[in-house]
């Protein structure tokens, strides 16, 4: 496990400070090698000591050795200064790919495909930008010839947990894994003893806390959280990675086709 992964495993668990700190270092990675502590200190508007602790809370000795984890963790980026707009973005995608890659456990995946494809019923939550990510995923598997239903209202959440089987699946998204209205629909469900998956960025949270499986992928604000870009993309990634795997079957790779087919026939006929 890299530092970088570390980091974001601990995230949740950290105090307001240490996600400043945690924060600014994953956002600056490549100029943390030209520092010293006293020069992060005041960047992030902190005192030395907690920046030792923010180390010791990370499993590594001091800053020192935190540098050296940073740079061999980065040592396989790209050094090219990002001089256009169209470099940037994608610098971004990029490093999201790359962490989520990273952090992918193929054990889960296959348990997730798994109770994908042996559940009597999914109902997929998000909300807000989870929500379109949710309706996405919802989207693939119904064409694949699943019973599946997307929800992203709060109130339509509370009333599927609370009639849900437990022979039936919960496929939760949501970035910080906090989303009160979510956990609060996954609380009624676990009670309900439906299975649970997550798809999420921390693994301390409340989300990964309820779930039976959990897939990680990076979360955006540890690139750049300032740029209007796609914050979903690490989640589209695990969703991409899923999709794959269960159209391996080829009664869902039929289907897929099949709706794909009728779907462009229909296209056709209205133009």
């Amino acid at each position: 496990m890299t530092i970088i992964e570390e980091i974001q495993n601990q995230y949740s668990a950290f105090s307001a400070n240490e996600k400043k700190i945690a924060d600014y270092i994953l956002r600056n990675k490549a100029s943390i090698k030209n520092m010293n502590i006293k020069d992060l200190a005041a960047k992030v508007d902190t005192s030395t000591s907690s920046i030792t602790r923010f180390c010791k809370h990370i499993n590594i000795d001091g800053f020192v050795d935190m540098k050296i984890a940073l740079r061999s963790a980065t040592s396989k980026q790209p050094s090219k200064e990002m001089l256009t707009v169209y470099d940037d973005i994608y610098g971004y995608y990029t490093q999201v790919i790359d962490e989520t890659n990273q952090m992918i456990e193929d054990q889960a995946i296959e348990t997730v495909v798994d109770w994908i494809k042996n559940a009597s019923k999914t109902v997929i939550y998000g909300i807000g930008s989870s929500g379109f990510t949710a309706a996405e995923l919802a989207q693939r598997l119904i064409r694949m010839g699943l019973n599946v239903t997307g929800v992203a209202d709060s109130h339509l959440m509370i009333i599927n947990s609370s009639i849900i089987k437990k022979d039936e699946l919960v496929i939760a998204i949501s970035n910080s894994g906090e989303t009160p209205e979510l956990i609060m629909s996954l609380e009624i469900a676990k009670k309900k003893k439906a299975k649970i998956i997550a798809l999420t960025s921390f693994k301390n949270s409340s989300l990964t806390k309820l779930a039976d499986v959990t897939c990680f992928g990076y979360h955006s604000r540890f690139v750049n959280n300032t740029v209007f870009v796609n914050t979903q993309f690490g989640m589209m990634y695990l969703i991409d990675v899923i999709s794959t795997f269960l159209l391996q079957d080829e009664d869902f790779q039929y289907n897929m086709d099949l709706t794909r087919a009728n779907v462009q026939g229909y296209s056709k006929k209205a133009e």
